[in-house]
Formats: C-alpha cells, sequence, structure tokens
C-alpha cells in the first residue's frame, strides 16, 4: 500500500523535473543575448568607480574614457533605451551589493517621467540578466504585479519559436562559450565599446527618422518614476555616493518646436533636484552656451550624440565634474 502512494508522487515529481528541464533548455536557446547581458556581466564582475544610468541620450553621449581621462577613475555606462528609474535603482542597488561606486551620474529624461513601461520584451529586460541576489529579489517583489508570471519565470515565453529559430545556433554559441563581449553588438552604423558607450557614426539631417516626442506636462508625472527617483536620491545618501543629474543637450531645430513643454519640464526637473539638494546640469537652459545644439552633432531630432561630438561633450562633462590628476 505505502508503495502505491509513493509511485504517483514520485511519477508527479518527474514530469515537474522534466518540464523544468525543457523550459529551462528553450530559453538557453531562444532567449536572445542583450547587450544588457553584457552590461550586467561587467557590473557584477569588474566594479567600477563612476557608474551612468539613464537612458539611451546618455549611452550615446557620455564617453567614460574620455570623461574620466586623467583622473586614475575607472568608469561604465549602464544607460539603455527603456531603461525607466525603477530600472536604475535596481541596477544600482547591484553595483552596490557588487561594489561601492563613488560617483552616479544620472541623465533624467522628462518623456520618461510621464509616460510608465511598456509590456512586452523590454519590461522585464533588466531583471532577467540579472544574477541571483538580494537585489534581483526586491526587483522581483516590485515588478511582479504588473508582470506576466510566465514571462517572469521563463526568459523564452515571449519569444516565438518560428522567430527565433533562425537565431539559435548563435545564443547557443555565445552563451556555452561564455562570451560577454560588447564588440558582439557592433553594427554598421555603430561600435559599441566595452565600458558600454555607443559610438554612433554621423548621419545627415534628411537621414534622419522621423521624430514623435514624448511631450512633458506636468500633470502627466506618474507618481512611480518619482518615487524611484526619490529611492536613487537616498540609496546614493545613504551610501555616501556623490549623486550628478544631468538633461544632455538637445538639437535646437527640436527645442524650438516644443518650447513650453521643453521650459515646463527643465523647471519641474530643476526644481526637484534644487529641494532635493542634489547636483543638475541641464545642457539646455542654465549650460546651454557651454555646447553646440547644431543639428550636425546628432543622429536624429531625439538628441543622440553622434561619437564626434559624444567624445567633445564627455570631455565637457569630465571637466565639469572631475578634477584632473596629473
Amino acid at each position: 500500500m505505502r508503495n502505491t502512494k509513493i509511485f504517483p508522487t514520485l511519477k508527479f515529481a518527474g514530469c515537474v523535473a522534466a518540464a523544468a528541464v525543457i523550459l529551462l533548455l528553450l530559453d538557453l536557446m531562444l532567449y536572445p543575448c542583450t547587450y544588457v547581458r553584457s552590461d550586467i556581466h561587467a557590473l557584477t564582475t569588474e566594479p567600477d568607480d563612476v557608474i551612468i544610468l539613464g537612458t539611451s541620450n546618455s549611452r550615446m553621449g557620455i564617453d567614460p574614457k574620455t570623461m574620466l581621462k586623467g583622473t586614475g577613475q575607472t568608469g561604465r555606462n549602464l544607460a539603455n533605451g527603456g531603461e525607466y528609474l525603477c530600472d536604475s535603482y535596481y541596477l544600482l542597488k547591484l553595483a552596490l551589493e557588487k561594489g561601492h561606486p563613488s560617483t552616479v551620474i544620472l541623465d533624467v529624461d522628462p518623456g520618461y517621467l510621464v509616460t510608465e513601461k511598456e509590456k512586452g520584451n523590454n519590461y522585464l529586460l533588466f531583471y532577467h540578466e540579472f544574477p541571483f541576489s538580494a537585489a534581483k529579489l526586491s526587483y522581483c517583489t516590485a515588478i511582479m504585479p504588473q508582470s506576466d508570471f510566465r514571462a517572469l519565470l521563463f526568459p523564452s515565453y515571449e519569444y516565438p519559436l518560428k522567430s527565433m529559430l533562425p537565431r539559435i545556433p548563435s545564443n547557443l554559441r555565445t552563451k556555452l562559450s561564455g562570451d560577454y563581449s560588447a564588440g558582439q553588438f557592433s553594427t554598421s552604423n555603430m561600435v559599441y565599446h566595452e565600458d558600454g558607450f555607443i559610438e554612433r557614426y554621423p548621419v545627415a539631417e534628411e537621414n534622419f527618422p522621423g521624430w514623435n516626442p514624448v511631450l512633458f506636462e506636468k500633470d502627466q508625472v506618474k507618481k512611480d518614476n518619482i518615487s524611484y527617483l526619490r529611492k536613487i536620491i537616498h540609496l546614493c545618501s545613504e551610501n555616501d555616493i556623490r549623486l550628478v543629474t544631468t538633461t544632455l543637450p538637445q538639437p535646437d531645430r527640436s527645442l524650438v518646436s516644443f518650447p513650453e513643454n521643453y521650459e515646463a519640464a527643465w523647471d519641474y526637473i530643476g526644481s526637484f533636484m534644487q529641494k532635493n539638494g542634489v547636483e543638475y546640469y541641464n545642457f539646455n537652459r542654465e549650460y546651454y552656451d557651454s555646447f553646440s545644439h547644431d543639428v550636425s552633432c546628432f543622429v536624429d531630432y531625439d538628441g543622440h550624440m553622434n561619437g564626434d561630438s559624444a567624445e567633445q561633450f564627455s570631455a565637457l562633462l569630465g571637466s565639469m565634474l572631475f578634477e584632473t590628476k596629473s
């Protein structure tokens, strides 16, 4: 009688184990190797003195190597398109588990204050690359209510087999070899540097992509975004980390298209940082004259810089923020 009861239990356990193995294999084969994978690996294995958080504007606008030249410090650009303040906060928590940055540069894009993260592949882009850690557990707790639990537990869920079949050999080869090099993400129009900086090649204005900006309106600011901004400020304060916030230059042609929205954004962000005692460098108003806003400096109207402009801007930012050591 006892054996009769044990057999169904073992059978059930075997089925669960088999299902888990199949799902893990699907994740291994189907979940793509993203640049975030490279970022997180570097963050957890090679702690840096300075980390850069924010959106794609700072990813393509701040070159850590140029910014920190002569300081004796190391830096890593962890900014990403689709990186909301929630993601930045948990990236910072993970950085603190693995090291202790002395400075955090956070680029605040007003469009990310008035919008919420879109559901889909990018919603869990950062979370899935986190190693098992206290930061990941708290990250999971924070995003679980808004997440599809299938995608939360199994990264490959949102990547259909049919569309991912051609990438399976590449995924397996990269993952099994342990290749985390950033250079694999370079393309014909950009170079992906090992410190996270993306160097974009110049683009003629007539080849700029279409532009549909997210306009700032004070009454549209999302409470969660501001809550995570406050958490970042608090986390830096309690860990004796210098927090520098910025708003990177935008092309003049963009600024003059919606002047009222931009001015409202600068007023809101500037006032918030002042009230919270945070350094803030707005290169579209207070520091407008320090860097060119000519359209030739950019690759689109969203404010993504080309490599030459980013190098010049990074040198400028370094001179403003850090004392060069001889």
